[in-house]
């Protein structure tokens, strides 16, 4: 039925330990059930807990406590009704078959175990009980699941006003012997009446019913008690209010103490705001709001969230009463905005400041007296270095290029010196074809050679 209510038709609630049936089904779907199942509870009454069940067709209350039967005038259409294992008695045997007379559609039904099925009785031999019952519904088929034949009606209709009569004599002679059996009642008789108890019994079954029923809930509770406990959003909401009044009453009576409870992680910004102290803290984003607490005061903030505490002393006073909590759609996470009481003041940017230029200092004392001197001369270099930086200096300078030989030794592979190994530094003019004219010329042919090039050289000292 997906389940929807409105148009339910067959519903069945057996062995539920049931005692009332109450009137939820006639406000969910009574105009539309047509078969009720209600077997094996410990309903005593039906009462008018059907009134609006006016599409029922089969009702089975076999196995309950009912006593008599009525509040069935409204279920017009009851084709089949099942009342086994009952206790209607041969007292309240007329009555219910009033009841049921008003039904002209049950074709079907069941008093089979009952009291007043029992062929035992005095005056009531010879299927007297199915021969009453016949002839007080002429519109019955089947009776205890045997067919109700033809000549069974006849005999039933012929027999009825003795039927009656008999019936009558019976209840007045059970009513007697109740009556002096009560006045008789003696210690003894208490004894006795409860050793001939059965199990059989409304006030029996009633009891074991109950019985049942505490012991189902007692083993229903031990195997939550085994198995792992997940908090309803009810027990989440008071743990949390709980661990937010014992956090404000530990601020309150004790020195502030920073902590985090819930391993958060959390940034101070102090510049992207002159003026005001950001506190960005990450949250997960489906934790609901109702389940984090801020309190700001001008030197500490502590935030509850989920039941964990997050304190944290601030690095710069701010003004309690002026600041703003927002919390991103996107991420989850929880901005808080302070202003200072100082806007001037940036304690975090001092302090790192103050860390670099403390560090800038010890490296300063720990070098050594000569360790200067070193690194003059490796900033200023001599020797075979120092001519080659004069004369690339100066051929730079007259916009020449310099033809250096024997810079590097023939045995470390190099060209070697020309003219008895001595280091020549000997001027060359260089030119350049470009694409726009024949030949460019760098600079003016002089003593020395001339090197055509397609790039223009780099100046080499």
């Amino acid at each position: 039925n997906e389940g929807r209510l409105h148009n339910l038709e067959e519903l069945s609630l057996h062995q539920e330990n049931l005692e009332l049936i109450g009137p939820v089904l006639n406000r969910t779907c009574g105009n539309t059930l047509k078969i009720l199942l209600l077997q094996n509870n410990v309903i005593s009454k039906i009462d008018k807990d059907l009134r609006q069940c006016r599409a029922l067709e089969y009702l089975n209350l076999a196995l309950n406590n009912l006593s008599i039967i009525e509040g069935l005038a409204s279920c017009e259409f009851l084709n089949k009704l099942d009342l086994t294992l009952n206790f209607v008695s041969l007292n309240n045997l007329e009555e219910s078959l009033d009841n049921l007379s008003q039904l002209e559609q049950l074709r079907d039904l069941y008093l089979i175990g009952n009291p007043c099925a029992e062929e035992n009785h005095l005056d009531w031999k010879d299927n007297s009980y199915r021969m009453y019952v016949i002839s007080r519904l002429p519109q019955l088929e089947r009776l205890d699941g045997l067919e109700v034949k033809k000549s069974e009606r006849i005999a039933a209709y012929q027999r009825r006003s003795d039927l009656a009569e008999a019936l009558k004599q019976l209840c007045a002679f059970q009513r007697q012997n109740e009556c002096q059996q009560s006045s008789r009642v003696s210690d003894d008789d208490v004894v006795d009446n409860a050793e001939e108890l059965t199990e059989h019994r409304p006030e029996v079954r009633s009891e074991m019913s109950r019985e049942m029923a505490e012991q189902l809930a007692e083993k229903e509770r031990n195997e939550r008690k085994n198995q792992p406990h997940f908090k309803g959003e009810e027990e989440i909401a008071e743990e949390h209010e709980s661990a937010i009044i014992k956090a404000r009453e530990r601020e309150e009576s004790t020195k502030i103490r920073m902590c985090n409870e819930g391993k958060w992680t959390f940034r101070f910004d102090e510049e992207s705001r002159p003026g005001f102290l950001l506190l960005s803290i990450d949250i997960q984003k489906h934790l609901s709001s109702s389940l984090i607490d801020v309190d700001v005061h001008p030197t500490y903030v502590s935030v509850v969230i989920k039941s964990k505490v997050l304190r944290l002393i601030l690095p710069a006073e701010v003004k309690a009463d002026s600041g703003t909590a927002e919390r991103s759609a996107t991420t989850g996470n929880l901005l808080l905005i302070m202003p200072k009481v100082n806007p001037n003041e940036n304690m975090i940017s001092v302090r790192a400041k103050n860390r670099q230029a403390a560090s800038a200092q010890n490296q300063n004392n720990s070098m050594k007296p000569g360790d200067d001197a070193k690194n003059t001369e490796q900033r200023h270099p001599s020797g075979l270095a120092v001519v080659m930086f004069a004369e690339g200096s100066a051929s730079l300078l007259s916009n020449k290029s310099v033809k250096i030989d024997g810079l590097v030794p023939k045995r470390c592979g190099g060209i070697g010196a020309q003219g008895g190994g001595q280091l020549g530094l000997e001027e060359v003019t260089t030119t350049w074809k470009g694409k726009g004219c024949r030949d460019n010329t760098l600079a003016q042919a002089g003593e020395g050679t001339c090197i055509e090039h397609d790039d223009i050289p780099p100046p080499m000292f």
